[in-house]
């Protein structure tokens, strides 16, 4: 997996083998890697090849770069993890062409599924590219955190500061899921109580998601670091664009736990929640009403747009 980390970004395809030594047959004179034997299980990773995990790993560091992940494939049962592994799935699978022919089934139906896939990609293309998510107006609703005190719990907060300042009507994507997030705004917004930050988001725990720069990816708050971009979106203008992070605040504060309802696109019902702190400070975007945020401690049980 390292070997193969390496070349993300340098090289046009990697391929990550995880038969067994023993399996591979002619390796073309590439030497196989002695650590890799199932023999030695002082790192705690058992014995047996690790499928599953280094191919999402290899697939999460190469979004983007243009290197693509071509994985071995030995069952018809590690088939669909590996097309759908991150909801992206590998871009190749390597089957043996003496497989058996359940294996090679499995194989072509998930070509199948991915062709079908990249015509309805194609097909929503054609109203033009989108620098970021689809963005739909929902409810959002205080909901009561069973494991803390008046519907609080303790969490590492973490404050993005950006290195551009952002106008009180911008802000960043936040979310428990990568699916359903909510426009977290800075804190920009003038008080009589608090100074102006203009480069900061407040955007809740470690645990969060929060959409990067290209608008389609994510990345969890704890694993955010100095230099990542990160998608800023103007709740009047509508416009989008990417800013880079300069430092990362994380401290122990009291969050609320904020409830997430939505009508997509295609009629579907969405539903999630994102944590965020407790502070008049915390403001979520909103296209209805006389402003354009409602502060999340304004919120009630009482679902609001």
């Amino acid at each position: 997996q390292d070997a193969a980390m390496a070349l993300v970004g340098s090289a046009e395809w990697v391929l990550c083998d995880t038969r067994d030594d023993g399996d591979h047959g002619d390796t073309g004179g590439v030497p196989s890697d002695s650590s890799s034997s199932s023999g030695d299980d002082s790192d705690g990773d058992g014995g047996g090849s690790w499928r599953m995990i280094p191919a999402e790993n290899l697939i999460s560091v190469s979004r983007g770069t243009g290197t693509r992940v071509a994985v071995t494939v030995e069952r018809a049962g590690d088939v669909v993890g590996l097309s759908r592994a991150l909801e992206l799935g590998v871009d190749a699978l390597c089957v043996d062409i003496g497989a058996a022919d359940e294996l090679w089934t499995a194989a072509a139906e998930a070509r199948e599924e991915r062709r079908r896939g990249a015509e309805a990609d194609d097909a929503g293309a054609g109203a033009g590219p989108s620098s970021g998510p689809s963005i739909v107006t929902g409810k959002c609703t205080r909901l009561e955190a069973s494991g803390g005190g008046a519907g609080t719990v303790i969490a590492d907060r973490v404050c993005v500061d950006l290195v551009r300042n952002l106008t009180p009507a911008e802000g960043c994507w936040i979310g428990s899921s990568a699916k359903l997030t909510a426009l977290v705004l800075s804190e920009a917004a003038t008080s009589s109580y608090v100074p102006s930050r203009p480069f900061r988001v407040n955007a809740g725990p470690v645990h969060s998601y929060i959409v990067l720069g290209d608008g389609k990816t994510t990345k969890y708050l704890a694993e955010l670091r100095a230099g990542d971009e990160v998608l800023v979106h103007d709740v009047q203008s509508g416009e989008d664009r990417s800013v880079a992070v300069g430092r990362l605040k994380v401290e122990v504060r009291p969050c609320v736990m904020v409830g997430l309802s939505a009508e997509l696109e295609d009629d579907a019902a969405a539903e999630g929640q994102v944590f965020l702190q407790q502070a008049e400070t915390v403001r979520l975007g909103q296209r209805e009403g006389d402003d354009s945020f409602v502060r999340v401690t304004d919120l009630s049980t009482d679902a609001q747009t």
